[in-house]
């Protein structure tokens, strides 16, 4: 549109292109992370009138106010929104806005603009900007009865949004105020859509609309939006005070609505201290939280990473299928389809963190005065879960991978049809924890009708004309929030039935691992706080959900539920030569499953065993212990990291609120509830839900491929770009700080000849590796000399590896021992044992779980794992054969005790942690031993070659398999933690002494 033609729109539209243009239209949606460069037709300049790029831009997205104004006057009332797709529900709504036909209609208003907060030193502190609210005919008569009752359907409250403060707008014309109108903030009641029954929407001035299907962005638009942060804080008559009504009552609304501030009414306005700052300054564009938050939204996933030349039979990177954006990943509870559990996006408006003007939570800002998007550290729960791998489990494509190997393994095994069976219910068992609330939430819908929860169904979208997170997209949005909020902080001891005299450990294992947690009634949600020390009402009003303290949440037997896993071996059935006996009949009676009662089983998956047989187990007859640390004790840690240190800050402290409402502490407001009901507690060493691990290959695979994986790295209740390098940051101090030591020593018994001794400590509370078992760690040593010339080198290696992390021979090529692919022989194949003497290049000590199938061959199946030949995994501190008073017996018992050559080695097993490797060296001839040091290093690698070529060979055509391949292939490693596929641990050098 070129600028003569802004003649013929209306003048307070001509008005609003003069600020647009200047503005560079904050509200544009775009489809890159950074402004797409502009096209051809942008670059062009006009015949009569150059223009720039951003004013094209401008002057494009005001063709909508002429078109919306060309077209035919909105209906009113608007169809339901919970009835169809946002993106078309928004096509009618800024219509409707943009022709203002909230005006046409004749619905009362504000007596005039006016402000939410005070405005001081040029800063503003309002919760909106400064607004002037028009109501419809439904809501007058609501607040003429007094608030009484719920609000029809239907019925809106339209927040036309200015420039603050409202005093620049003392005066102004109705022309010159819609020439400042900069957007709008809308209510739409609709009581099907969600708990609290209101649509929200956040419009901006130039109409654009966001389609959910597509984009990474957060919604513009939709039920149980961030906007109940603040308004659940309200209160109706009748409801808040002590012995009323129940707040989650649906005739509790969630307006602050007040006659006085109406034309009509008598009363006037609220008032805020407003100095005289903004005299000095021009009308601004202004970004306020909401406009911040808006210009967030509208960007989509970073480029993906360069990687490095693959193989031709990998796919390129945007060949690979994508995983539905998390846009898809929005479940509330409608009253057409109630649900059990809710997406974190129900959560994070109050437990993400906060960094505005109002105030800040579970965020510590780097730099004074705070705002959105102030570079920081996100410490609160959502923004901290979001990249673990549990907050990932879901779009884990590791887990769908392997997921897919198996059910290639059963056809082969079963044939194709049997195959596809037992393969589906193998996948409904796994998903009880890797798309947990998406199976918990089908089998509550279909109880009793024997259906089965698939990968299939976790990847489901709503269609492109229906609500997000209805239907199936209902479980797929669910199952792909992997282990969330709902699925810890529900989580109860299951109750024991009168005469079961188990112990409660006993009882436990054999009814509540391998995902089958028991979950609290539907409206309760369980903490850490007492009851009388938290701020229950928001929540209880917002959700309908109560939150309550329950001790359970801080046990290590909860994260037992899931750390703990018993699948079948579907290679060994019972049969009269090999039948089930008493353990297996134990291990079996965990089994829910009737498809795998004919199997033998054994325990894939046992941190929260190694865990029970350590020193820092607090349960049951170790209760108080001096050593005692739960899982929470380490992996939820307190105060801040080092890294994290924000000057002047305690390293022990984050004192902070853990839920960002509108409290005590922000703007008064009309309606609100009592506010001994808002009162939000500072917390001291509060714990964070960062969830300390080592797995940063995952987290690298997620930063470099969001779009991949369907995430979006900005956080949008804080604007912080950098939580997830926050957390590969600290997923590499947990391993150099908390994870392992190494110590090395050396001496020269004759000339050509070094003895070493490498010992390693374990400093985790279970095994390291631990989890699942194709995790390994290795050490390197390496005898260096130095050269002349300064430099270094390597005379002697054991443990060295090339580029993809593959361990190599003194003949620089990778061992024999390194890729140990399924469709070998059991003749052929060979592993590294535990050693307790390495004496040549061609031996590396390698601490790692190998498992055999029933045909002895090896495998990495997490279903056909009948028999382990080594597991030299370093075990925890305190540990001991019989398992000392921890209660263990049985399989859980033996799954905690090494296997293979380990299981001879007296320092390995004497349960102070650590593990000693003697090394004896042929040094080269010519080599000057006094110019020599020696080198040990520990690496970790969460996905070792071989266990990736297991898969990559196994399904090699699935879906699955080569997203994962295309993955690796073009993951850039070079300067990262994980250079060389692998991950330093710890590192020890020696001088050599004379013996």
């Amino acid at each position: 549109m070129r600028i003569a033609h802004l003649a013929r729109l209306p003048l307070f539209v001509r008005a609003l292109t003069v600020t647009f243009l200047g503005a560079a239209v904050l509200w544009t949606v775009s489809a890159a992370e950074e402004p797409a460069p502009p096209s051809a037709e942008e670059e062009a300049p006009a015949e009569d009138c150059p223009v720039s790029p951003e004013a094209a831009r401008a002057a494009a997205a005001l063709e909508a106010i002429e078109a919306a104004l060309a077209q035919p006057p909105v209906a009113y009332p608007l169809p339901r929104p919970s009835a169809m797709a946002v993106r078309d529900f928004e096509k009618i709504l800024f219509r409707f806005l943009l022709q203002r036909r909230y005006v046409d209609l004749g619905w009362k208003r504000d007596k005039g603009v006016r402000d939410t907060g005070p405005f001081i030193d040029n800063r503003y502190y309002g919760t909106h900007p400064a607004v002037r609210v028009y109501y419809s005919p439904g809501v007058i008569a609501w607040l003429e009865n007094g608030r009484q009752g719920a609000i029809p359907d239907g019925e809106m409250i339209v927040k036309e949004q200015y420039p603050e403060p409202a005093a620049r707008h003392d005066g102004k014309s109705e022309d010159e105020l819609r020439a400042s109108l900069k957007s709008w903030t809308v209510m739409i009641k609709d009581s099907t859509g969600s708990h609290d029954g209101w649509f929200w929407s956040e419009a901006p001035a130039t109409g654009e609309t966001i389609d959910n299907h597509k984009t990474y962005g957060e919604a513009w638009s939709g039920f149980g939006l961030y906007c109940i942060r603040c308004h659940a804080s309200t209160a109706s008559p009748g409801f808040g005070a002590p012995g009323s009504a129940d707040p989650a009552d649906r005739g509790n609304e969630f307006t602050f609505a007040a006659l006085r501030n109406i034309e009509g009414y008598p009363g006037e306005p609220m008032l805020f201290r407003v100095d005289d700052s903004w005299r000095t300054f021009e009308e601004p564009a202004g970004v306020c939280e909401h406009d911040a938050r808006a210009k967030e939204r509208s960007k989509a996933a970073v480029d993906d990473g360069p990687g490095v030349p693959a193989p031709n039979d990998v796919l390129a990177i945007d060949e690979a299928v994508k995983l539905p954006p998390l846009t898809h990943d929005s479940v509330t509870n409608r009253t057409d389809s109630p649900c059990e559990m809710y997406t974190s996006n129900q959560c994070f408006s109050c437990h993400g963190g906060l960094s505005s003007p109002l105030g800040v939570a579970s965020y510590v800002p780097r730099e004074q005065p705070a705002g959105y998007a102030t570079p920081g550290v996100n410490v609160s729960p959502y923004g901290e879960w979001r990249w673990t791998p549990m907050g990932l489990a879901g779009r884990d494509p590791v887990f769908y991978a392997q997921l897919e190997s198996e059910g290639a393994l059963m056809r082969r095994q079963f044939g194709d049809a049997e195959g596809d069976k037992v393969h589906a219910v193998l996948q409904d068992a796994c998903l009880r924890c890797h798309g947990a609330m998406g199976r918990h939430q089908f089998h509550v819908d279909h109880a009793g009708e024997g259906r089965l929860f698939s990968v299939a169904q976790a990847m489901a979208t709503s269609a492109a004309d229906a609500p997000v997170g209805t239907d199936a997209g209902k479980y797929g949005a669910l199952a792909r929030e992997g282990i969330s909020c709902m699925v810890c902080h529900r989580i109860q001891p299951k109750p024991r039935e009168p005469g079961d005299d188990r112990s409660e450990l006993a009882h436990f294992l054999e009814t509540s691992i391998t995902g089958m947690y028991h979950l609290g009634p539907p409206g309760e949600i369980y903490g850490p706080y007492k009851d009388d020390e938290i701020a229950a009402y928001p929540m209880h009003h917002g959700l309908g959900i109560r939150p309550k303290h329950d001790p359970y949440v801080r046990s290590s037997r909860m994260c037992g539920t899931c750390h703990t896993v018993v699948l079948p071996v579907v290679d060994d059935p019972f049969t009269d030569e090999h039948p089930a006996d008493d353990i297996q009949t134990t291990m079996i009676a965990n089994q829910s499953v009737e498809q795998f009662r004919d199997f033998h089983h054994h325990i894939e998956q046992a941190t929260y065993l190694e865990w029970l047989n350590s020193e820092f187990n607090n349960e049951d007859a170790y209760a108080g212990r001096p050593t005692g640390k739960s899982c929470q004790d380490c992996h939820m840690g307190e105060g801040l990291d080092e890294s994290d240190l924000v000057e002047g800050s305690d390293p022990q402290d984050t004192l902070t609120r853990v839920a960002a409402i509108q409290d005590t502490t922000y703007p008064d407001a009309e309606n609100l509830a009592p506010h001994e009901h808002l009162n939000v507690r500072m917390r001291e060493n509060h714990r964070r839900h960062h969830f300390a691990g080592v797995n940063v290959f995952l987290l690298e695979m997620f930063r470099q491929f969001d779009r991949v994986l369907g995430v979006r790295k900005t956080d949008y209740m804080t604007g912080s770009p950098a939580d997830l390098d926050a957390a590969i940051a600290r997923m590499v101090r947990t391993a150099r700080r908390d994870t392992a030591r190494v110590s090395v020593v050396a001496s020269l018994p004759n000339p050509r000849t070094i003895e070493a001794a490498v010992t390693v400590e374990n400093l985790t509370g279970h095994r390291f590796p631990s989890g699942v078992g194709f995790r390994r760690a290795f050490v390197e040593l390496l005898v260096v000399e130095k050269t002349n010339s300064g430099a270094e080198r390597v005379v002697w290696a054991s443990g060295r590896t090339n580029d993809w992390g593959v361990i190599m021979g003194g003949d620089g090529q990778p061992l024999a021992t390194e890729f140990i692919s399924h469709n070998r022989g059991a003749d052929e194949q060979a592993c590294q044992p535990h050693h307790e003497l390495i004496d040549s290049p061609d031996k590396a000590q390698i601490y790692e779980t190998l498992l055999h199938t029933a045909e002895g061959v090896f495998t990495t199946s997490f279903v056909r794992g009948c028999s382990c030949v080594k597991d030299n995994r370093l075990l925890p501190r305190g540990w001991s054969e019989d398992g000392g008073n921890s209660g263990l017996y049985g399989p859980y018992l033996g799954a905690t005790r090494p296997q293979g050559e380990a299981d001879h080695d007296p320092d390995f097993q004497n349960g102070d942690a650590t593990d000693t490797t003697r090394y004896r060296i042929k040094l080269p001839r010519g080599v000057d031993p006094a110019r020599l040091t020696v080198r040990a290093t520990l690496y970790y690698q969460s996905m070792p070659p071989y266990f990736l070529e297991n898969l990559f060979t196994t399904a090699p055509d699935g879906e699955a398999t080569q997203r994962l391949k295309a993955l690796v292939y073009h993951l850039d490693t070079k300067g990262t933690p994980i250079e060389g596929w692998k991950l330093k641990i710890a590192e020890a050098t020696a001088v050599i002494s004379d013996r």
